[in-house]
């Protein structure tokens, strides 16, 4: 599979244009760019608009250790998202083929930057585009990379009519070492260990959500413009249980019936 990094030197209000020769085959993508700088008139008549908003009502994290277990210490980090996506009305009369859009979200206590993950989310407006998000790759310094992404969701025909997509993002992190090395320098990288760490300490968690960009396919052009980078949304996690919890979504009274990493499921919502 041929995967081409869209780069250019030339940049005037953060936009980058990139007509590309696109094979869209599904599952199958080329991409062989030509870079020009638009004139200002130009960019102003190409400015893409947003098709999607993201809500994020609910985040449940928890990390726990096991020390000197047989020798060896074993820490576990577990997270659970829901993405809640709606479709901009404004999105069905749009003529481009389809497009992508790129959120991060970032996850720090009052002490510590713990860690950023991003998520795309994408639908067609032409029936003849079929095209794999994961065969395109996008990338440039202080912009943002499309291949960082910890996960998405590609709808296609999907219209203002439908209900709201929610979309749950779990992960769970373990690391393994030699026992007493908790502190240690060789801990410092790993996810698991420097999660357990920072949640010992922790009253508040908190996540901010930005849009970082978008990616537009009309014809035989593909337009990646850059966000305003502004976070939008702003979540504090409190201590719940064993973890740290955010929660719009579960009705106080049935929150402890839940299963907290996978509220979607308990609510007998549809899962992606």
């Amino acid at each position: 599979m041929l995967k081409k990094v869209v780069k250019t030197k030339m940049q005037i209000e953060k936009k980058l244009i990139a007509i590309s020769i696109l094979a869209l085959l599904i599952g199958v993508s080329s991409v062989i760019p030509m870079l020009f700088l638009m004139s200002g008139t130009a960019k102003a008549e190409t400015m893409p608009k947003s098709w999607f908003n993201l809500n994020v009502p609910y985040a449940y994290l928890t990390a726990n250790s096991t020390l000197n277990l047989n020798g060896t210490d074993i820490y576990n980090y577990y997270q659970a998202l829901v993405l809640n996506f709606t479709l901009n009305p404004e999105a069905e009369n749009e003529i481009s083929n389809a497009q992508f859009e790129y959120y991060e979200l970032q996850l720090y206590t009052d002490k510590e930057q713990l860690w950023n993950v991003s998520y795309f989310v994408g639908t067609n407006r032409t029936n003849s585009f079929t095209f794999d998000p994961e065969s395109f790759h996008f990338m440039r310094d202080n912009w943002f990379d499309s291949n960082t992404t910890g996960g998405g969701m590609f709808n296609y025909n999907w219209n203002a009519s439908s209900k709201p997509d929610l979309s749950i993002i779990s992960s769970i992190s373990s690391y393994s070492g030699p026992a007493g090395q908790e502190t240690g320098d060789n801990l410092r990288y790993n996810k698991a260990p420097r999660m357990v760490a920072a949640l010992r300490e922790a009253e508040t968690l908190f996540i901010d959500v930005r849009k970082t960009g978008l990616v537009t396919f009309n014809g035989n052009s593909t337009l990646v413009t850059l966000s305003s980078n502004e976070f939008f949304q702003h979540l504090e996690l409190k201590k719940y249980g064993d973890g740290f919890l955010y929660n719009a979504l579960v009705p106080e009274d049935q929150l402890s019936q839940v299963d907290l990493f996978n509220p979607l499921k308990s609510l007998n919502q549809q899962t992606p």
